[in-house]
C-alpha cells in the first residue's frame, strides 16, 4: 500500500513539473512519445522499491541521464531518482549508491555546462548539492536504523540472557531440592530399616508369632531395597560424599539428618545481614524432615531476597506451629511489590509445592513484602 501510494504520489508530481515547465522552457525539447514514455518508465520503477533498490536505482538514474542528455525541461523528473539514491544508501548498500549519486551528476555536467546557449555551471553545481544532501541524509538515516537495530538485538540478547539465567537458576534450585528430598528420604527409610530389625530381633527373642517376625522382615528388606533403588536413580544428582559424612546406608547406625531446619533458624537470622525478629507461636515440636527442610530454606530465600531487592531495615519471621500442620510468614519493612523480585521466588514456590504445602506472596497489610507458606505436618 505505502509503495502504490509513493508510486501514484510520484507520477502526479513528475508529470505536472513536466508538463508545467514548458511554459518557461519553449527552447527545449517538445515532450514526445519517448519523453512520456522515459518519465512513465522513470516513475513505474519505484514499484520494485524497497525489495529491488539496486535495480531501481539503475533504471531510474539511466531514465534521468537519458532526460538531461536529450534535451527536454527541466523539471522534477530526477525525484524518482533520488528516492531510489535514498533507498540504497539507507539498505548499506553505501558504494553503489555514492557510484549512482556520482552518476546522477557527471552526466548533467557533461550535458549542461558545454552547452552554448547558457550558462549552466551554477544549476549543476546546485543539483550536485542536492545529490550529495540526499546521498549524506542517507546515510545519516542508515546509521540510525542500524543503531536501533544493534540496541534491539543487544535488548533481545540481554531478555534471552536472564531467561537462560532465570532457567539456570531454577534449574539448579530443582536439582538443590531433589538432593534434598533424597538425602531426607534415604534418611527416613534407613530409621525404618533400622527400627524393622530392632523389632524382629525382638520378636525373635521374645518368641512371638512368625507372622509378625515375617511383616518385620519383608519392612526391612523392603526399606533396603528403596534405598538401593533410590541411590540408584537419584544419587547421581549430588556429588559423591567423604566417608564418615553421616548419611547410612541403612545397614549401619542411625545417619543424622544431612540438612537444616527449624532449629538453625536463629543462627540463619544472625547471620542475616539486617535485624529479624522470630516469633514462634504454638507448641514447637519436630516436624517431618521435609517439611523442616522447606521452612528453613523459605525463610533463607525470603530474607535473600529482602536484602538483595526490598531496601528494608529490618525483618519479622514468624513460625506458627498448628494441628497437623506449620506456618512460616517472612515480613519486611522495604518498597513492598514495587521492588524488583528475585528469581528465587519461582524456585520457593516449587520447592513448598514439592512439600505439599502452599505459597503465598504480595505485599504486606502494614506495607513491605510478606512471603507466607503453609506446609502439612
Amino acid at each position: 500500500m505505502r509503495t502504490i501510494a509513493l508510486v501514484c504520489g510520484m507520477a502526479a508530481v513528475v508529470f505536472a513539473s513536466t508538463v508545467m515547465a514548458y511554459a518557461n522552457q519553449p527552447q527545449a525539447r517538445p515532450l514526445d512519445v519517448l519523453g512520456w514514455t522515459l518519465l512513465a518508465l522513470n516513475v513505474l520503477a519505484l514499484a520494485w522499491l524497497p525489495g529491488r533498490a539496486p535495480a531501481v536505482l539503475a533504471a531510474t538514474a539511466a531514465a534521468t541521464a537519458a532526460f538531461f542528455a536529450l534535451g527536454y525541461a527541466l523539471a522534477l523528473w530526477p525525484a524518482p531518482a533520488l528516492v531510489a539514491l535514498f533507498s540504497v544508501v539507507v539498505a548499506g548498500r553505501r558504494v553503489l549508491g555514492w557510484a549512482g549519486a556520482a552518476f546522477l551528476v557527471a552526466v548533467p555536467a557533461a550535458v549542461l555546462i558545454p552547452a552554448p546557449e547558457a550558462d549552466n555551471a551554477a544549476g549543476v553545481a546546485l543539483w550536485a548539492l542536492i545529490v550529495t544532501a540526499v546521498a549524506q541524509l542517507a546515510e545519516a538515516s542508515g546509521a540510525r536504523r542500524a543503531r536501533a537495530a544493534e540496541a534491539e538485538r543487544r535488548a533481545a540478547e540481554a531478555e534471552r540472557t536472564r531467561e537462560e539465567e532465570a532457567r539456570r537458576r531454577a534449574q539448579e534450585e530443582r536439582l538443590r531440592v531433589a538432593r534434598e528430598l533424597h538425602d531426607v528420604t534415604s534418611h527416613t527409610v534407613s530409621v525404618i530399616a533400622l527400627h524393622a530389625a530392632v523389632a524382629a530381633e525382638a520378636v525373635a527373642r521374645a518368641g512371638g508369632p512368625p507372622e509378625a517376625a515375617e511383616a518385620l522382615r519383608v519392612i526391612r528388606a523392603s526399606s533396603r531395597q528403596a534405598l538401593t533403588e533410590m541411590k540408584a536413580v537419584l544419587g547421581v544428582l549430588r556429588p559423591p560424599h567423604a566417608p564418615g559424612d553421616g548419611y547410612g546406608d541403612g545397614d549401619g547406625g542411625e545417619p543424622r539428618s544431612p540438612s537444616p531446619g527449624c532449629a538453625q533458624l536463629p543462627g540463619l537470622l544472625g547471620a542475616a545481614g539486617l535485624p529479624v525478629t522470630l516469633d514462634v507461636e504454638g507448641e514447637p515440636r519436630t516436624l517431618p524432615p521435609a517439611a523442616d527442610l522447606t521452612v528453613y530454606r523459605v525463610v533463607q530465600e525470603a530474607l535473600t531476597n529482602t536484602i538483595r531487592h526490598a531496601a528494608a531495615t529490618r525483618a519479622r519471621v514468624t513460625l506458627t506451629y498448628e494441628t497437623g500442620a506449620v506456618t512460616v510468614r517472612v515480613d519486611d519493612d522495604g518498597k513492598g511489590g514495587r521492588a524488583p523480585r528475585g528469581h528465587g521466588l519461582t524456585g520457593m514456590a516449587e520447592r513448598v509445592a514439592a512439600a505439599g504445602g502452599r505459597l503465598d506472596t504480595g505485599d504486606g497489610p502494614g506495607g513491605g513484602f510478606r512471603v507466607a507458606a503453609r506446609l502439612p505436618a
